[in-house]
């Protein structure tokens, strides 16, 4: 897998979860200072846990700033957009926004895990690189993280890198195409049709 590949596609995870997290920090009137840190949160986050967990230290977000400056810059253009322009966090826009960027994370950490030759390790680094941005968004917002109540969000990370884990012993350009494929179809399907895991009762 090609450096430039993957640039591209951390460009584009950063990007669409820069907009996640400063649209969630503009519904819930957040000011200048809120919707920056949370868009930036949420776009570097995830890999800063997983460069903790791989012993990468300090963690690439602050090595080459340039994604979290990238997601600063995002930020603050979805504030200057303003409330009313904002993107609704419960529409379509903001589902398929939000499913990219968790396609495009989970794949790029399960790549940074595959050296290991562990697939565990593929496995769990892709899907906390996909969902850990978000749960930091959540908590920073005070909101109960959406991976641990509804559509599928955490388990359609889990499917695409074990899907890619697998195939990637084969070709790491199928997995990942195919492993984020996955978990965006999963995740739209998901949101359309309020597919859940069960809960207790």
């Amino acid at each position: 897998m090609t450096i430039d590949f993957l640039f591209i596609l951390e460009m584009i995870g950063t990007m669409v979860f820069a907009i996640s997290g400063a649209s969630v920090a503009i519904q819930e009137e957040m000011d200048l200072l809120g919707v920056s840190i949370l868009g930036m949160t949420t776009a570097v986050g995830g890999g800063i846990i997983r460069d903790i967990v791989l012993g990468i230290t300090p963690p690439t977000a602050f090595q080459h700033p340039f994604f979290a400056v990238t997601a600063l810059i995002i930020s603050l253009m979805v504030f200057l957009l303003g409330r009313r322009n904002a993107i609704d966090i419960d529409s379509w826009l903001y589902s398929i926004i939000d499913s990219l960027g968790l396609a495009v994370f989970t794949i790029t950490g399960a790549l940074t895990g595959v050296s290991s030759g562990n697939t565990f390790l593929i496995v769990f680094v892709g899907s906390i690189t996909g969902v850990g941005g978000g749960v930091l968004r959540d908590v920073f917002a005070n909101r109960k993280p959406v991976i641990f109540q509804k559509h599928v969000y955490a388990t359609a990370s889990l499917a695409g890198a074990i899907i890619f884990a697998v195939v990637s012993q084969f070709n790491q350009y199928m997995a990942a195409v195919i492993g984020g494929s996955v978990i965006f179809i999963l995740r739209i399907l998901a949101f359309k049709h309020k597919w859940d895991l069960p809960k207790a009762e």
